[in-house]
């Protein structure tokens, strides 16, 4: 995301101005930069921040903008509250951060948008037994099962045939999750 727009401050009207620069960045925006919030924050500054944002970006509170513009309310709101439904959420905000990690945006099934030209823990396997271990991780990494996915990529990165630095890296953060928390199965 180029710069992050602010929330205007309670009781500030919105004008087109502002709305048109958060409009130029939204699709751009991880689900914390919507929000205003770091990766770290904990579940009440998400929730204080969705309060802050939802007050500013109400599509109620705007009625009495134009209909371009109450259209593009209407859209920011819309992806601040799939940001705060995944965010508030633990088993969706791990699924969140590990899609981050691969470059997606979003989480919305057909949406999911990639940042760059991130590929899939399949992808950046060499070997085939490689590659079924990768997509076993996956999977557990679906269902929010981390540990799992984390012992799946382990395996992967033994298959493979010679070092592979990428593999190992999404390794790592996996790994880092894992000791964040964020995981509710036990290894």
């Amino acid at each position: 995301m180029p710069d992050p727009v602010p929330v205007p401050p309670r009781g500030e009207k919105l004008d087109l101005l502002h709305l048109a620069a958060w409009n130029d960045v939204l699709d751009d925006a991880t689900y914390y930069e919507i929000l205003g919030v770091l990766q770290i924050a904990d579940a009440r500054a998400i929730r204080d921040a969705f309060h802050e944002f939802a007050l500013a970006f109400h599509p109620d509170a705007q009625l009495d903008l134009e209909p371009a513009s109450r259209q593009m309310v209407t859209r920011i709101f819309q992806r601040g509250v799939e940001a705060y439904r995944v965010l508030s959420s633990d088993a969706e905000r791990a699924r969140y951060d590990l899609a981050l990690a691969k470059g997606l945006l979003r989480l919305e099934g057909e949406s999911e948008r990639r940042a760059t030209g991130a590929r899939s823990l399949d992808e950046l396997c060499r070997t085939a037994a490689a590659r079924l271990y990768a997509k076993r991780a996956e999977d557990f990494i679906t269902q929010g099962l981390l540990g799992r996915a984390a012992d799946e990529l382990l395996r992967a990165l033994r298959a493979e045939d010679a070092p592979n630095p990428d593999l190992a890296d999404r390794l790592a953060a996996l790994n880092a999750l894992v000791k964040l928390g964020s995981e509710p199965d036990a290894r």
